[in-house]
C-alpha cells in the first residue's frame, strides 16, 4: 500500500514512514503534479483538502479525506480506513525525511559521518538509500517505540 500525503499532512507522513509505510510527501507542489504521481505510481491520496479530494475522486483515483487536525487521529483514521494491522508495521525501515528504504551498514562505513560518541557507543547503523542520512538507536528511540506500542494497543481495542 502506497500513500501520497498532501502539504497539510507533514506530521502524518513522517509517522507513516516511521512505521514503514511507503508515503510520499511534498509541501510545495501544485495539485496537478500530485494527481499525476497518484496515477503513475498507483498511490492513495491522503488529504485534508476537500476540493483536491473531490477532484481525485471524480478522476477515479483513490483518495481519503481526513477531518482531524491532529496526527494521532489522522493516523488512527488511516489505519481504520485501510484496515492496517500491527503485523504490517515495519518500524524504522524507511527514511522519515525522504521515504527511501533504510539498509543496515557496518559501523566502519559511517565512522566519519557520525559523532565520535555515537560511533563508540552504538553497534548498529542504518543508511537511507535515497538521501544517505544515517540512523542509529539514540535515546529517543525507546520513547518512540513506547508511543507506537500505545498507539497499536489502542487500535486493538477499537474493534
Amino acid at each position: 500500500m502506497k500513500f501520497l500525503a498532501d502539504r497539510m499532512l507533514g506530521k502524518l507522513s513522517k509517522k507513516l514512514r516511521m512505521l514503514g509505510f511507503d508515503t510520499l510527501y511534498f509541501n510545495n507542489v501544485d495539485e496537478k503534479y500530485l494527481l499525476e504521481i497518484i496515477l503513475l505510481e498507483e498511490r492513495i491520496l491522503l488529504t485534508r483538502d476537500r476540493e483536491l479530494h473531490s477532484i481525485a475522486i471524480k478522476k477515479g483515483y483513490k483518495s481519503f479525506l481526513l477531518k482531524s487536525n491532529y496526527w494521532q487521529s489522522q493516523l488512527r483514521a488511516v489505519f481504520q480506513r485501510f484496515k492496517l494491522r500491527p503485523e504490517m508495521v515495519k518500524p524504522f525501515s524507511r527514511c522519515s525525511r525522504c521515504n527511501a528504504e533504510l539498509e543496515a551498514v557496518s559501523p566502519e562505513t559511517v565512522k566519519n559521518e557520525v559523532p565520535d560518541y555515537v560511533f563508540f557507543t552504538q553497534e548498529e547503523f542504518l543508511r537511507c538509500r535515497g538521501c544517505g542520512r544515517i540512523y542509529w538507536k539514540g535515546t529517543h528511540v525507546p520513547k518512540i517505540m513506547d508511543t507506537l506500542r500505545d498507539f497499536m494497543g489502542g487500535l486493538s481495542h477499537d474493534g
